[in-house]
């Protein structure tokens, strides 16, 4: 991993990071990266101390060794530790224990997981972006760049440069510009508020009431995004012009709608690398430009951009007599590749602004509180707590190549992670949120994996690989289209002209063709059992040889290994409880997940973790009840069982659900009860449990 030096930088920085191993760690190496992040850690704890005494505060102590655990979980994987990974954290004895947990979570499927959803709440993913438009590419996308711990800047340098297919395979990146498709400039005020942190949109319309942004600042951003075209025009495509004309040769218009109507998933998509040019709106009211004025692309900040635009001056003149041009449909110029400079300016590291609103967001995500509040909202006059701590925090994003994984895991390493949590109250100096991590709700995610720990074993075990049978589709659909024969087009374009000629025919057709789908399934489902029986005599008979053969049939048709990653009991009562980051994105209305707050993907980190009628109901009359209470085979509930006696069951009740022992009073409460209830009042502990505010909130 290269290093990128600053003017300025800290040397401990520099030091410790040139001893960073770049290539996957063995024993002594993951010592060796312990001990550098111990440092950047330690430099990050004595600032937060530094400020604390000027404030005459002191810091929190530290948090038990089962709230630290617990939460630990809850930051890097998402979820609450089952009972089985709390025994074993307690069982360590390494004085390291906590740094061991820190770098097995953060390598762990969980933490992908996690990441996955705060990044969709951040671009606002979607399993459908827009009709005939799957976001299903985008989403495989963010999640394997997440897997391959891709390097912010990477990241936001692919999202901001993609161009072609959306459905091409491994083209996903281009979901970020069609998740505003035709809406440019509400993309560039997205744009600036996720990655730079300010919030600009009001300057769409109008000066900025409350900023120094104007109006012709803000068309001068959206110009670098400028000449975007969100579908290839079919006409210069010769195929499509072909079988265009024999479809209407054989079924007239709507052979030609049918023919449209298939090929489209190959021409949506993003093209244009940047024309350098915007145009100003028919209500443009000051008196620098006039309105419909063709603007040239220039950033809102240091450090400056050169693009090299021409208009000609026949562009300008007509641009400003049609009044009746829709709002940024310039005239068409020759593009300068500007979307390709406004990457380079936007990750420079001369750009503040981009490397200080990552280290801000992240520090939020982990702590509970930004440094500087609202972590979107930076203004000139912004008040922080600690301007000395934000500059270091940014520095050190920087220096570490924006590798997000490794920047969280210096902060999951300090004192500052490890002590008690700070509830926040009104009134109070801002500064004394660095006494400690802040007291906050789970977001909804984090409650419906965790509600699902307590009822799948191995849970993590279950999720899917960033490329999934959802994904796969569309791009096999997608390849399969441009390697069609013209034949095999006008077979399905006669299909098609059924649904506009014949309703009735259409749906027939469309019937037979599920039912011959459903005999496949069938057949392919009895070849599968007899794999698995063969399997199973293999095994008794000890055939290795033939029980590798079958393995390799299996992994060849995308099919389960038996015995491998099925988890305890994990039947048909589990299939379709999946962790939040397999479900759609957002989940259906009405499911539990948007009950608890999931956001609906329209705004920028729209969810929210506040407590509602249809959640409380939904959580108690549906979920606890029918998946965990009565559910022998949920996780929590086999544990409760197989404990001895009373005094067992309270204990693996307290362990599964909040992560502790319990109390010498809660434990005579609850056996009094249990002695007299029963199953029941065992069932009564677990719900009561689930509904403490111990277990919603992260402390």
């Amino acid at each position: 991993m290269g290093c990128r030096l600053i003017v300025g930088a800290l040397p401990a920085l520099l030091f410790t990071y040139l001893i960073w191993p770049s290539e996957p760690a063995t024993a002594d190496q993951t010592g060796l990266r312990q001990g550098a992040a111990k440092r950047m850690a330690a430099r990050i704890d004595a600032i937060v101390d530094k400020e604390l005494r000027a404030a005459g505060l002191k810091p929190a102590g530290l948090a038990d060794e089962a709230t630290y655990a617990r939460r630990t979980y809850l930051g890097v994987a998402g979820r609450i530790p089952n009972a089985i990974e709390m025994r074993a954290y307690k069982r360590k004895s390494s004085t390291d224990k906590s740094y061991d947990l820190v770098d097995e979570l953060l390598a762990s499927k969980g933490y992908e997981s996690h990441q996955f959803n705060w990044w969709a709440d951040l671009l606002r993913t979607r399993t459908r972006l827009a009709q005939r438009t799957s976001g299903e590419p985008y989403m495989h996308w963010l999640k394997q760049s997440i897997a391959d711990n891709k390097a912010y800047d990477t990241m936001v340098r692919e999202l901001l440069t993609a161009s072609g297919p959306v459905h091409a395979r491994d083209n996903g990146a281009t979901g970020y510009f069609m998740r505003d498709r035709n809406m440019q400039e509400d993309n560039m005020s997205n744009t600036i508020r996720v990655f730079l942190g300010s919030r600009v949109e009001c300057a769409q319309c109008h000066n900025h009431p409350f900023d120094k942004w104007t109006q012709k600042q803000y068309f001068e951003m959206v110009a670098f995004t400028g000449g975007i075209q969100y579908q290839k025009s079919p006409r210069g495509d010769p195929r499509m012009q072909r079988l265009v004309q024999e479809a209407r040769k054989r079924w007239g218009r709507n052979g030609q709608r049918a023919v449209f109507r298939i090929l489209q998933p190959t021409f949506i998509g993003i093209y244009g690398n940047g024309t350098g040019a915007s145009q100003l709106p028919q209500d443009y009211q000051y008196d620098d430009h006039k309105p419909h004025d063709l603007l040239e692309a220039s950033p809102l900040f240091d450090p400056p951009v050169f693009v090299d635009v021409h208009i000609p001056d026949r562009a300008r003149q007509s641009s400003r007599n049609n009044n009746n041009r829709r709002r940024n449909r310039a005239p068409r110029l020759p593009e300068v590749d500007s979307r390709k400079l406004f990457a380079d300016w936007m990750t420079s590291p001369r750009n503040d602004a981009f490397a200080r609103t990552i280290a801000n967001r992240v520090w939020k995500k982990l702590m509970g509180r930004a440094i500087v509040e609202p972590e979107d909202d930076f203004k000139d006059d912004s008040t922080h707590s600690s301007k000395e701590l934000l500059d270091h925090l940014t520095a050190l994003v920087v220096e570490l190549d924006y590798d997000l994984r490794e920047f969280q895991r210096i902060l999951l390493y300090t004192k500052m992670w490890r002590r008690e949590a700070i509830s926040p109250s009104t009134g109070e100096a801002e500064v004394a949120d660095l006494r400690g991590p802040a007291l906050r709700r789970m977001s909804a995610e984090q409650a419906w994996d965790s509600l699902l720990t307590l009822v799948v074993p191995n849970l993590d075990g279950r999720l899917l690989p960033p490329l999934n049978p959802r994904t796969e589709a569309i791009y096999s659909r997608f390849d399969k289209l441009l390697d069609a024969s013209d034949e095999e087009i006008m077979a399905e374009t006669a299909d098609f002209v059924l649904r506009y000629t014949d309703r009735a025919a259409f749906q027939k057709r469309q019937r037979e063709k599920r039912q011959e789908q459903q005999a496949k399934r069938r057949q392919a489902q009895k070849q599968m059992q007899k794999l698995y029986r063969d399997y199973r005599l293999a095994e008794r008979r000890k055939n290795t040889k033939r029980m590798d053969e079958i393995k390799a049939e299996l992994e060849e048709r995308g099919l389960p290994i038996p015995g491998e990653n099925r988890g305890r009991r994990a039947g048909r009562a589990v299939r379709d409880l999946q962790r939040a980051s397999d479900l759609p994105s957002p989940a259906p209305n009405g499911h539990l997940l948007r009950e608890l707050g999931q956001s609906p993907r329209e705004l920028i980190q729209e969810g929210h973790s506040d407590p509602t009628v249809p959640q409380i109901l939904a959580l108690l009359n549906a979920f606890l009840e029918q998946r965990v209470l009565t559910n022998r085979s949920a996780e929590v509930m086999r544990d409760i069982q197989e404990a001895r006696g009373n005094k067992g069951k309270i204990d693996a009740a307290f362990l599964g659900v909040l992560g502790r022992k319990p109390t010498s009073e809660e434990r005579r409460m609850w056996e009094r009860d249990i002695a007299k209830g029963g199953e029941r009042a065992t069932q009564d502990l677990v719900w009561t449990l689930v509904n403490t505010h111990e277990f919603l909130f992260i402390q």
